[in-house]
């Protein structure tokens, strides 16, 4: 009685241990696609946050600024300082820059807005379906959307 009792609490242990054990293991190789839409400075700080932690992970990160995130990119826009980083939108976006990250803006949204490309912020790229396909198609890629 004495073993099986002894079975049966060893086998309620695999199974609650088990699953703990077999989670995959983190890749540092995959990379990070963010599709950036929002130009609220909050959600695009978050999302310049995160992005900042996947690189201090060893990821690299490509974001992609459309819709109204274009104006993010813009030296001319007025930007506020995100509190909680103490830095603008733009201060943070160079400092991943400056990291590694590559940072494309959508041509046609920035065109549609009136955003000249001489008005980017320095290190940002105009995107074009080939430079964007690389990323978003890349296996080595996971996208994810703010």
């Amino acid at each position: 009685m004495r073993n099986i009792r002894v079975l049966f609490i060893s086998l309620f242990f695999m199974a609650i241990f088990f699953p703990l054990q077999s989670q995959a293991a983190e890749d540092k190789s995959m990379g990070l696609f963010i599709n950036l839409t929002e130009g609220n400075k909050g959600t695009t700080a978050h999302a310049m946050h995160f992005a900042s932690k996947m690189m201090k992970r060893g990821h690299p990160v490509t974001l992609f600024l459309n819709n109204s995130a274009v104006s993010l990119a813009s030296k001319n826009a007025p930007h506020g300082v995100f509190h909680m980083a103490g830095k603008t939108v733009p201060e943070m976006m160079q400092d991943l820059i400056k990291d590694g990250a590559v940072v494309i803006v959508c041509k046609m949204c920035a065109k549609m807005q009136g955003i000249k490309p001489a008005s980017l912020i320095d290190g940002t790229k105009l995107g074009n379906p080939e430079l964007i396909s690389e990323f978003l198609f890349d296996p080595k890629y996971k996208s994810i959307s703010w």
